[in-house]
């Protein structure tokens, strides 16, 4: 396939592919551009209850390909200096950072599964995501520092709600490499695989147990939990109550209840 990204469905569950692994995935515009394009598309789609973020070959991402930084902010001997091309660079930045944030914004549960380097912007990337899957040999950063930029398309604003405050600091800081282990230890992954084909098969398991509830409870869920981090306790309650309001008697809830009583798994609607 020519495709350097690409979706597929298979079981409800939508999946979306870096598929440019002779250069290890590094994110050139095909694919920092392409991906929130393919993330709606799924997101949109009603056949669709959990959409994972993978890529093929030994590497997840090399992270921003260098040829794409330097073309889109005109990495030259003649820096931008006047106050238009300026504006012009902070609105390229709005560009690269939005792309992420489809990801961080979908209404489905996003799952990256991740093998070998996600470094700089593709950490940035899998941050963006609301679990994170790995195999045991991947390694990351927040490699931004050693480039000498300011990591500045979601990690510093969504990995504090991952990890710990210090941690992220000496993370960020230090630019420095951390593995699958520490990765894990951190509670940046939730598991870890032998293998990159264990880790599709996980991932699958995974989002194949998350579907087989009620889509629309998940949804509900996911937007419960993105909402609350931005709210105090009490407002994230009067947020669920009103969700249960509007939501709690349902088919999925009436399913449900009469499947267990039945001893039964429940086929829910969700739409």
């Amino acid at each position: 396939m020519d495709k350097k990204i690409f979706s597929e469905v298979k079981d409800n569950i939508g999946i979306i592919w870096l598929n440019r692994p002779e250069k290890k995935n590094a994110l050139n515009d095909e694919l920092w551009f392409g991906l929130p394009k393919l993330v709606k598309e799924l997101d949109n789609n009603d056949d669709v209850y959990v959409i994972i973020l993978a890529a093929k070959g030994d590497t997840f991402s090399a992270g921003i390909d260098i040829n794409l930084l330097v073309e889109a902010f005109d990495l030259n001997e003649d820096l931008r200096t006047n106050a238009e091309e300026r504006i012009e660079i902070m609105e390229i930045t709005k560009k690269f950072q939005d792309a992420f944030t489809t990801v961080a914004k979908t209404k489905k549960p996003t799952i990256a599964a991740i093998q070998g380097f996600s470094i700089g912007g593709a950490t940035n990337l899998v941050a963006s995501c609301d679990i994170r899957l790995s195999t045991k040999d991947a390694k990351f950063s927040i490699g931004e520092s050693k480039l000498g930029l300011v990591a500045d398309v979601g990690a510093l604003q969504r990995m504090p709600k991952i990890i710990s405050r210090g941690l992220l600091r000496e993370l960020a800081y230090t630019g420095k490499t951390f593995d699958a282990e520490q990765a894990k230890e951190i509670g940046f992954v939730n598991n870890l695989f032998e293998t990159h084909e264990e880790l599709i098969d996980g991932a699958m398991d995974l989002a194949k147990e998350i579907a087989s509830n009620s889509p629309l409870v998940v949804k509900g869920v996911k937007m419960i939990l993105d909402k609350g981090e931005d709210l105090t306790s009490d407002q994230s309650l009067d947020l669920v109550r009103m969700w249960s309001t509007s939501f709690l008697v349902s088919e999925d809830l009436k399913e449900g209840i009469f499947a267990l009583m039945e001893k039964r798994e429940p086929k829910f609607k969700g739409k």
